[in-house]
């Protein structure tokens, strides 16, 4: 008899402490702790110049920080520091060579120090980059140990560095060449800005912690390369082939980027 008294005062108590727990979280206007993201980044091109390859990769850890409006548990506004490790890649679409030495890719204007000419087939992207969401929150009151939200706002993208290797062949396109290391001073935009949309759950799943799951879309409003001027562009058609030197005609890749990101974050 005892024990079947028990188990229903057991339950109602363990309600009852989900109910204050949540509670409690509720009135918190700030919420912080560390974030991991995952997802996919689909480059759009701008020339016919160049097309994306398959969708590159993302993975980044950081801090986030949600908070709270003081007029309303509802609104708020989220944001934190996340650092970005990328992956992208492209290939140009018409016979494409550039100018190279060890680690570097040359420009126009210094090409006279090449050691080596390719054809460019693919290049692949990497990237390490600083990013800082800022976005708005509606967000619902908990139902339970769960509230929902939705998010919109811009998220911010500086680049702290870029590498990346170029597969082809040599001019004549008889031997094949990688370069791995290569970089190339100026050919990405510094900031990268995105205007996006993300929703998801928020669980209050242990005294004031809460682990939250989230989804999101951004497309991207900045030019992920920079045209630059045509003396400090790297890659190049060869136009007339009856003059020596070969005429050339230099252009840049041209493309913005949009990500699909799943974001996973743990708010104290």
């Amino acid at each position: 008899m005892k024990k079947i008294i028990y188990i229903p005062l057991t339950l109602i108590l363990c309600l009852q402490v989900g109910l204050i727990t949540a509670q409690d979280v509720a009135s918190k206007k700030v919420q912080a702790g560390l974030t991991f993201n995952a997802g996919a980044n689909f480059m759009s091109p701008g020339t016919t110049k160049t097309t994306s390859d398959d969708a590159g990769s993302l993975l980044s850890i950081g801090i986030a920080l949600h908070s709270a409006f003081k007029s309303s548990e509802n609104l708020g506004i989220a944001t934190g520091l996340d650092f970005d490790f990328g992956k992208n890649s492209y290939s140009p679409t018409s016979l494409t060579f550039l100018d190279y030495v060890e680690g570097e890719v040359l420009t126009q204007e210094n090409s006279s120090e090449a050691t080596g000419t390719m054809r460019l087939e693919t290049r692949n992207l990497k990237t390490i980059k600083l990013s800082i969401p800022l976005m708005l929150m509606f967000r619902t009151n908990f139902i339970g140990d769960f509230r929902y939200f939705g998010k919109f706002g811009l998220r911010n993208s500086f680049l702290l560095s870029q590498k990346f290797t170029d597969t082809g062949k040599d001019i004549l396109g008889l031997e094949s060449i990688t370069n791995e290391l290569m970089s190339s001073p100026g050919e990405f935009f510094i900031y990268n800005g995105s205007i996006g949309l993300s929703a998801g759950a928020e669980w209050n799943f242990v005294g004031s912690t809460s682990l939250v799951l989230e989804a999101g879309y951004y497309y991207g409003i900045t030019p992920y390369f920079l045209d630059r001027r045509d003396e400090n562009k790297t890659m190049y058609n060869v136009t007339n082939i009856l003059v020596f030197p070969p005429e050339r005609s230099y252009y840049s890749a041209s493309a913005r980027q949009n990500q699909l990101i799943f974001k996973l974050s743990i708010l104290f």
